[in-house]
């Protein structure tokens, strides 16, 4: 950046991101109200989905770098983790908010937080789903959406559906095969005491009713049950899945049991079945616009792999908490400026992508590496690193 910027060099751009004292905090608020305006003059239903999204990170130092897993990888490797929240609308994405999570052994570990600048009030550890919760809570009061998303880490979270519905939020969020429902209500009481009275009292609250498996479950559905649901026009055929709708309970051994509502889609080969529970309000929706909700994740999941390809969002060299949350930021910024430009031209471009956006800047923008002078001291800074690089090897 600092070879091509004009007016830049390495050292203000460093201290830019690592050492400024700009809050990112409020840059992404603004960047989420710019969003949820530009996704005024879309049509549809809007959902707020969330999402984590991991990037590999050798060494320790980094802060939250730790072995764990990370789904764009497919696997457990030394990692960065944020979670996410993203509005969608069609196929329009558009992040407004997020915060890097801290596996335990941070966490415990008050000296390498200290080290990476960590804030006291960040220091507890917090789950995914608890951090989620904390970004829908912090949103800004413009940021609008019709129902709240996300994958089984989420979907899974007994702490996150209980603050959906105080909250009174809408939600369509997958769970995994083997949670267990309830198919009538469980009517948890405690018994009384066997034995004519005699022995301790009974706390426990128990049920009459027994749970099953999801993957259980879906073997008893009858085939008339499923029906088939075009929920989406792709970009070369109708896109069409089974779907079912159930009423279900969860309980698990409290006070509290949840009604909710089990949606079960599968393919029309009857391969990649999903499970989600959907709030009890959503049975005043049809079945095509829960599932057309189910599977708007797609294109979050889409938007991960873009603006990490064009805008750079793992492509940076930062260790602290600060310098994290300010690359984040600005990756919010330039993905809504992508958006906004694609909103305004949608009807001249429809087709207008990230990476035409950036050939468009990069043809109008000044840029140093055009100009003699700017490009020999390019090639002189490079010369100075490496000599510096090559000094410090040497002492070691």
């Amino acid at each position: 950046m600092s070879e091509r910027v004009a007016g830049s060099n390495y050292q203000q751009l460093h201290h830019f991101i690592s050492g400024s004292e700009w809050s990112a905090e409020a840059v992404m608020r603004e960047a989420a109200r710019k969003t949820a305006v530009s996704f005024q003059s879309l049509a549809g239903s809007t959902g707020l989905i969330l999402d984590e999204s991991g990037n590999e990170k050798a060494g320790s130092k980094s802060v939250g770098a730790a072995r764990q897993y990370i789904g764009n990888v497919g696997k457990v490797c030394n990692s960065q983790v944020g979670v996410y929240a993203a509005l969608c609308r069609e196929s329009r994405v558009g992040l407004v908010a997020g915060k890097l999570y801290l596996p335990p052994e941070w966490t415990t570990d008050a000296e390498r937080m200290k080290a990476a600048g960590v804030p006291v009030a960040e220091q507890v550890y917090r789950t995914k789903p608890e951090l989620a919760a904390e970004l829908i809570e912090q949103l800004p009061a413009a940021v609008k959406y019709d129902w709240i998303g996300g994958d089984t880490i989420y979907g899974n979270s007994p702490l996150l559906r209980r603050k959906l519905r105080k909250l009174g939020k809408a939600f369509v969020l997958d769970v995994g095969e083997q949670l267990k429902v309830y198919l009538s209500d469980p009517e948890p009481f405690v018994p009384e005491v066997a034995g004519g009275g005699r022995g301790r009292k009974p706390v426990r609250p128990v049920s009459l009713e027994s749970a099953v498996q999801l993957r259980e479950l879906i073997k008893e559905i009858k085939a008339h049950q499923w029906r088939a649901i075009e929920y989406r026009t792709g970009t070369a055929e109708r896109l069409r899945r089974e779907a079912v709708r159930l009423p279900v309970f969860i309980w698990t051994g409290g006070a509290e049991v949840e009604a909710v509502w089990l949606l079960i889609s599968r393919a029309l080969d009857g391969q990649e079945i999903k499970y989600a529970l959907c709030d009890k309000n959503s049975s005043q929706l049809s079945l095509k616009e829960v599932l057309f909700r189910q599977m708007q994740r797609y294109w979050v999941e889409r938007a991960f792999q873009e603006i990490k390809e064009q805008l750079g969002m793992a492509q940076y060299q930062v260790r602290s908490w600060r310098a994290w949350h300010h690359h984040i930021a600005l990756t919010m910024m330039a993905l809504h400026f992508i958006l906004e430009t694609q909103i305004q031209e949608r009807e001249a471009l429809p087709l207008l992508s990230c990476a035409d956006v950036k050939l468009m800047l990069a043809r109008i923008l000044k840029n140093k590496l055009d100009e003699p002078d700017g490009l020999s001291q390019a090639i002189e800074f490079r010369h100075r690193q490496r000599q510096s690089d090559i000094v410090r090897r040497l002492r070691i």
